[in-house]
């Protein structure tokens, strides 16, 4: 019956830890991308919103579509600065 030396049981637990940073990195830019179409969504939205005659639909159309926006470049913004910092961690 053989040990392992710890030498080897740091190097396998650091192959995890990269793996598991791989995947976190791909999943905060995923989120990213996924936010940038909501942001997209919301333009598209302002821009029928221009489009309605009645004032009242412009209002209520303009404003959720503005939220959207908002939501949407809030979530970009985070999700991008998490990626980021994940991407500037040395290894």
């Amino acid at each position: 019956m053989t040990q392992s030396l710890p030498e080897e049981e740091n190097e396998a637990m650091m192959g995890g830890y990269q793996r598991r940073e791989s995947v976190f990195r791909i999943l905060y830019c995923v989120l990213f991308l996924c936010s940038l179409g909501v942001v997209a969504f919301g333009i598209v939205m302002l821009k029928i919103a221009y489009d309605l005659q009645h004032p009242v639909e412009f209002l209520a159309v303009f404003f959720s579509a503005s939220l959207v926006i908002l939501i949407g470049a809030a979530l970009a913004l985070g999700f991008g600065l998490r990626a980021a910092q994940r991407f500037s961690k040395k290894n």
